[in-house]
């Protein structure tokens, strides 16, 4: 606790320069808060397990030092229970919505969804986004689209690109500012999602962000694998890249 008190009396600029610097070694950790702490929590409280030293050391310090935290790693949430509160947590930070950099959702698909695109929508700064489209516990091309709630029954989600596109509410991803890498991927890739219908999605969007001026790096890996590599190995991959 020694190196604390010369570390608060330097000049705040001078901190921030060195808080940079210490979470350097953090660049592209994957941190699923819900592995180190209760996200079901009613009161908010400091993530403390999850977080680095420093960042614990006193209330000061977690104020100052956690949002440089966070411009360094990848938030990761798989549930719709993490999202909600991420989005409180982040709120009770001076710029906790502004710090976030890069964030994955496992599952982006229903409640998920709807609640995921309204974390999005709070991070001015989002540099990266990874989207799991669908749900791994279901089928999400026999679940009805909230994007479509007129319709009162089931509609297959990949019958074509238009049914992906409102499913998913795509659309609402262009509206990132900062955005620079869109990665996405299919649960259940076989069947019904193909290798043809992922690449029609993957135009679509590059498409979509060059008629705005933009030059968004568009990524499907399951793409990459599709050709040479068996379902248990692009399993096996996309389970590291999304955890």
């Amino acid at each position: 606790m020694n190196f604390l008190s010369p570390l608060l009396h330097l000049p705040r600029e001078l901190r921030d320069e060195i808080m940079d610097y210490v979470f350097c070694e953090y660049d592209q950790e994957r941190l699923r808060f819900s592995r180190h702490h209760d996200v079901t929590e009613r009161t908010i409280t400091p993530p403390t397990k999850a977080l680095p030293p420093i960042c614990i050391a006193s209330q000061q310090l977690y104020f100052e030092t956690t949002p440089y935290f966070l411009n360094h790693i990848t938030l990761v949430s798989n549930t719709v229970v993490t999202t909600c509160w991420l989005r409180r947590w982040l709120a009770t930070l001076p710029s906790g919505y502004r710090s976030v950099r890069h964030l994955t959702f496992r599952n982006f698909h229903g409640p998920e969804q709807i609640k995921g695109l309204e974390l999005i929508a709070l991070l001015p700064n989002l540099r990266v986004l990874n989207v799991m489209l669908g749900d791994e516990y279901s089928d999400p091309g026999d679940v009805p689209s909230l994007a479509l709630s007129p319709l009162s029954s089931a509609i297959n989600a990949y019958e074509n690109i238009d049914n992906i596109i409102l499913m998913y509410q795509l659309h609402r991803l262009f509206e990132i500012p900062n955005l620079e890498v869109l990665e996405f991927g299919f649960h259940n890739w076989e069947q019904p999602v193909s290798s043809h219908r992922a690449r029609q999605v993957k135009q679509w969007f590059v498409s979509k962000f060059q008629a705005r001026g933009r030059d968004v790096n568009v990524v499907c890996k399951q793409m990459q694998w599709d050709n040479g590599s068996s379902s248990d190995d692009v399993d096996e991959v996309l389970l590291r890249w999304y955890t």
